[in-house]
Formats: C-alpha cells, structure tokens, sequence
C-alpha cells in the first residue's frame, strides 16, 4: 500500500476573494484547508448605520411585529447594534417570529440564543418571501425587514403585493465601493492573475467592473475561473458579461470552496 498522501484540491492554486475587509476569514480558511492560497481584493465596505430618530420609531414599535425578516448576516449585526441602543433586554422584540436568507444569516441570530422560524431552501430573497406565504397568512400583518442599501425590492414587493402585508423596511448599513488601487494585493493580481476569484454578493460584481481598469491583468498573468455565491450574483456576472465558471450549491465557505474546487478541475 502506497504511503504518499492525496494532496489538498487546490494545492497549488490562488484564489481571489473579493468580500469586504474583516468580513473574508471564514472563506480565507475554508480556501486554505484546501490547499489554496488566498490573495485578498475588498471590493466593497461595510459602514453600520447611526440610529436615526426615525429608526428609533421602528424599534421603539418591534412589539408589534409579527415578523422580523433578516437578509444577510450584515443586517443581523447592524439591527442588533441598533437595538440595544435603545433596549437593555432581548425579550424587547416581543413576540415576532424570525425568517433568515439563508443559514449564514440565522448563524446570527442563534448566536443570541433566539430560534430562526424559517430559513428557504435556497437563499433569495423570492424564495424567503414565497415560503413565507407559503405556510403563513399575513395579511393586514406588520412585518419589519431589515435591510442595506444595496437590497433589492423583491421581498418586500411579494409580501406586500401577493400577501397583503404592512411592510416596514429598516436600513441598518451601507455597502459602499472600496478603492483597491493602492493596495499591495492589487499590484500581485495585476502581475500574476490568480486560478480563481469569488464573488459574495451583487456588488462585489459591480465594484469589480468599476475598477476593471485598476485591476487589469498583464500580458503574462493568469485569466481567472470565476465563482458565484448564488444565483442573484451568477445574474450579475452575465448581465456585466462576466463568464460564470461555477456556482455554489449554498452561500457558505464551504459550498464556495467547493465551487472553486469544481471551477479548476
């Protein structure tokens, strides 16, 4: 029997990550147990939102929800910041049952120790809605959806549309463009290329083809696969003409890594 040990997927290869600064360290190991090296490229910042007076109504209403809809772990953590800025106890939510996007997002929540009621099987923001609907009827009910700046109007528009609902929307951060054109690592990706880059989101899609000049590659680098955390960024890659090499199964680093495994075969 051989005793020569089955190398990692990816030994060997780079891979690109594109998630904001801070934010990266779950896929970066996820990339590396598999043999990767990982160059970072924050395309985008987070910015948390101050507690408006008008937010502050929202929160200061939660009690009369019946639900509470959270649609990226990013909206978790800035409701969160928000709301204990006003409350001192978490059993100021009240009675409101809890949706999450995806297992990312109610990651979060159970983190606090509250129980998610629902999470889609695939997570969209249009399918979160659907299941809603689907096992629910909230009509004339009071639902709060929290939100960044970049969230699209799907969900809100099929609960309010189809089921009838009072929707109040709550934006608790702000995903903005990031500069890489001063970074070390832009200067490595322009020189070298990489085998793979990872797209997390719509507007990592955007804020790449913002700097395609920054981030043109030379002559002698290598031309990325490219990957897509789901299928509303697989969108965004086509529509900015980006060929989609491989899309992860579910938004976690595992299922990215897996992708980007799929990508290089």
């Amino acid at each position: 029997m051989s005793n020569l040990k089955k190398s990692p997927a990816l030994a060997g290869k780079r891979v690109v990550i594109t998630r904001p600064e801070g934010q990266a360290a779950a896929l970066r190991n996820a990339l590396e147990a598999a043999g990767a090296s990982v160059l970072e490229l924050p395309l985008l910042s987070i910015e948390f939102a101050a507690l408006a007076e008008t937010k502050r109504d929202v929160l200061e209403e939660i009690g009369q929800y019946a639900w509470i809809v959270f649609t990226s772990p990013n909206g978790v953590e800035g409701f969160f910041r928000q709301f204990f800025e006003t409350f001192r106890d978490i059993r100021s939510l009240g009675m409101a049952r809890i949706a999450c996007v995806g297992a990312g997002t109610a990651k979060g929540i159970e983190a606090l120790r509250l129980q998610v009621d629902l999470v889609p099987e695939k997570a969209e923001g249009e399918n979160l809605a659907r299941a809603l609907l689907a096992e629910n009827n909230v009509e004339n009910e009071k639902i709060l959806v929290v939100t960044g700046n970049k969230n699209r109007d799907t969900l809100v528009t099929i609960l309010t549309d189809e089921g009838r609902a009072i929707v109040d929307t709550l934006p608790v951060y702000e995903t903005r463009e990031n500069d890489v054109s001063g970074l070390d690592a832009t200067a490595e990706f322009r020189r070298a290329g990489a085998d793979a880059i990872v797209f997390a989101s719509p507007s990592a899609v955007e804020a790449f083809v913002a700097q395609a000049g920054t981030l043109k590659l030379s002559k002698t680098a290598r031309q990325p696969k490219t990957v897509a955390i789901g299928a509303t960024t697989a969108s965004m890659m086509r529509e900015c003409g980006i060929p989609l090499s491989a899309q992860a199964a579910e938004p976690t680093p595992a299922a990215l890594a897996a992708a980007v495994c799929a990508a290089l075969k």
